[in-house]
């Protein structure tokens, strides 16, 4: 007979954690080889046999081997996040966030059979936290990363409500609990009411999904370095400039990392830590004999380096008291406040949070397994409470209007299960189409309206509309949000009935622009020269697979890729097989200088090969071209002569000289009286929003 186990599960920046129902009937966490009750959510990559490690043996090898080690993948679940793995028969192993987390929930059902002895068809049924801050886009990541382990997926449940419901057991009937969550890389606040029953009902939430105990992690890290690095005459701040063999190098960052991560541990009991290294040897320095080094850190100069952490922290503390406040509440209405997380053991963390609430911190809760603990009474609780617990939306959802606008239909904020509708019309005379584009609001951009700065979910049309003169229609758009937070978005005209529904999950549709008829070639044109080695090229690939995946309409469009750096390289024909290109990005590889110019002059005339009438080539840089170069000659040719035109994007500093190049370049490429397409950031990350607003500029302007 088919057996079925619940379970709870806090899936983890740092740890994961799992909670099931023992044979007393108690909520107990689940052992794991060689790290207790947590599972480090660390993968490793082994890169001769290919296997993949889950845990502290992964966490271990990779101190060797780090381009083969993934941790903190949670920080970048649902963003474009790709990690490059290299293996030794030349292979570039690519991996999401979301594979990280199918991995590490496989390693988890694993010993969950192990220790249960369950057999093959047995299920397993996960009740799965995330932060309250998570996105819809991080929530279906993590919903597919469970499916895809192998997992019945019960539901996602916002970790702070999981930590009150463990620590209710040491509640009063109609408390009011403020819970403070920070793990290893997100912070999440939640006010949480519990009524005589002491069922949790979420009055208010905030969070940050870029705040955490990794920030600590580095801070003492960094300072370890300098210190460490100063007493050995070496730059230890990458492996380059430390010109020392690899393993050594690789071996003295990893015990650096282990002693702050041990630092920061041991100061939230006592008042100093010696952090001693005992085994470095490097070879010509101290007779090769092995050096000891050893630092005191004192919880005064610990809180000195962490001060621009804990404003962070007391900022997002303050938002989370008004927004808390806005509900109508004061802050004596708190009676109890829960702190989990591993950054809630620091002593300033604590007296901060009691001075902010007025509530001293419950002693009940473990803030280490609480969340987990939570979702296993949730789990094991399901059909009597699990099921029906609602939350709040952590982001406000709503639809694409003209002028490139968000307009919201539900508010950030708002309990759920909801339903909510708005009444929409047509932007010219007689349309007998409109296209329902479903965004949901940024983080700590709810109130900015620019549709492009928020996060897109996916479209549909809606046909056999009355035809009429613009702004006459009346199209009702309802989205309704259930308590597994599902998202279903139905569109109907209220004149002909003519009604279409969306249950939205993210890759289900994407954003092909089809609205512009005129056939287009684009040709990415990328500087791949030695300044692009590392995150920066993972970047610019990520761009290109953006633009691929989610922006160019193949249909109609093609494109193409070509690199340079001292001189250029076709990595892609132009063509419209999305497969071909999104094959073709690993082949660009940073090194050399910056010959601009010739790249230029490549992708110019592989464009002119193209029978699309418009033609447009992406020009990315991060600095400055060789000298001599004549990139604004070509660039005014090209547009001259054959019309080509050239959007420029420059990631850098704006008092760098490049970026003064870069904008002459584009203005060389414009007509008279024309705006040049030229665009700039200081983050390579943010490319792949920007080639969409390349995109969605150019079309416009069709």
């Amino acid at each position: 007979m088919k057996n079925k186990v619940y379970v709870g599960i806090d899936l983890g920046t740092t740890n994961t954690l799992v909670a099931y129902k023992g044979k007393k009937g108690d909520i107990t966490t689940l052992k794991f080889l060689n790290s207790g009750n947590v599972l480090p959510s660390v993968l490793f990559m082994d890169p001769k046999t290919k296997k993949i490690e889950i845990g502290a043996e992964a966490y271990r090898e990779g101190n060797f081997q780090p381009e083969n080690r993934i941790r903190s993948a949670k920080t970048f679940m649902g963003r474009e996040k790709v990690y490059e793995l290299p293996m030794e028969d030349g292979e570039i192993v690519t991996m999401t966030p979301t594979d990280v987390a199918t991995y590490v929930l496989k390693a988890v059902k694993a010993r969950i059979e192990k220790k249960l002895k369950l057999d093959a068809d047995d299920e397993i049924c996960a009740v799965i936290t995330v932060p309250a801050a998570f996105s819809g886009i991080q929530k279906e990541e993590t919903k597919k990363a469970a499916e895809n382990a192998g997992l019945t997926f019960l539901g996602l449940r916002p970790e702070p409500v999981a930590a009150a419901i463990a620590g209710a057991e040491g509640l009063a009937a109609n408390s009011m609990v403020f819970v403070v969550d920070i793990g290893g890389g997100t912070y999440d606040t939640a006010v949480v009411a519990l009524d005589e029953n002491l069922n949790p009902d979420i009055v208010s939430q905030e969070g940050d999904r870029e705040l955490g105990g990794d920030d600590f992690d580095k801070v003492l890290y960094d300072y370890l370095i300098e210190k460490v690095g100063d007493d050995l005459g070496v730059d230890l701040s990458n492996e380059f400039k430390s010109e020392l063999p690899r393993e050594t190098y690789l071996y003295i960052t990893a015990e650096i990392y282990d002693r702050a991560k041990k630092a920061k541990e041991e100061l939230s009991n006592v008042s100093e830590y010696y952090a001693k290294f005992e085994r470095f040897t490097i070879e010509g320095y101290n007779n090769n004999e092995p050096v000891h080094l050893s630092y005191k850190i004192t919880v005064d100069k610990f809180n000195s380096l962490c001060e621009n952490i804990y404003s962070k922290i007391e900022k997002r503390l303050d938002k989370s008291i008004s927004e808390f406040k806005k509900k109508g509440y004061d802050l004596s209405a708190i009676t109890h406040l829960v702190l989990v997380g591993g950054s809630c053991y620091i002593p300033a963390v604590i007296d901060m949070c009691e001075k902010k609430i007025g509530v001293n911190a419950s002693k009940l809760c473990d803030k280490t397994t609480a969340v987990a603990e939570g979702a296993g009474i949730i789990a094991n609780n399901w059909v009597a409470i699990g099921e029906n617990i609602g939350g709040m939306t952590a982001q406000s959802m709503g639809v694409k209007v003209a002028g490139e606008k968000f307009s919201k239909i539900i508010e950030k904020g708002t309990k759920y299960p909801c339903k909510r509708s708005e009444i929409y019309t047509t932007t010219y005379d007689n349309q007998d189409v409109v296209r329902i584009a479903i965004y949901f609001a940024a983080p700590d951009k709810e109130e900015h309206i620019n549709i492009n700065e928020h996060e897109y979910y996916g479209y549909f049309m809606l046909d056999n509309i009355q035809q009429a003169k613009a702004g006459v229609p009346q199209i009702e758009v309802t989205f309704d949000f259930d308590s597994s937070e599902q998202l279903t978005v139905t569109a109907k005209d209220l004149a002909t009935g003519s009604i279409n529904t969306l249950k939205v999950e993210r890759g289900a549709m994407s954003e092909k622009d089809t609205q512009y008829s005129n056939p287009m070639a684009i040709d990415l044109l990328i500087d791949c020269s030695g300044s692009m080695r590392g995150q920066e090229m993972t970047d610019a690939k990520n761009a290109c697979r953006k633009m691929i995946n989610e922006v160019v309409d193949f249909n109609i469009n093609e494109m193409g890729i070509t690199a340079f750096e001292n001189k250029p390289t076709v990595i892609c024909n132009i063509t419209n097989d999305e497969q071909e290109l999104l094959k073709s990005v690993d082949k660009m590889i940073a090194w050399g200088g910056t010959g601009m110019a010739k790249g230029i002059e490549c992708s110019y005339n592989k464009i002119l090969r193209s029978d699309k009438p418009d033609k447009i080539i992406f020009l990315m840089t991060d600095g400055e071209p060789n000298s001599g170069d004549r990139s604004e000659v070509v660039a005014e040719k090209m547009r001259r002569e054959n019309n080509v035109r050239l959007a420029v994007v420059f990631i850098g500093q704006q008092k760098a000289k490049g970026y003064s190049i870069a904008k002459g370049v584009a203005k060389a490429n414009a007509l008279e009286g024309e705006e040049p397409l030229f665009y700039t950031s200081n983050n390579m990350s943010e490319l792949g929003a920007i080639f969409k607003k390349v995109y969605a500029d150019i079309t416009r302007a069709r």
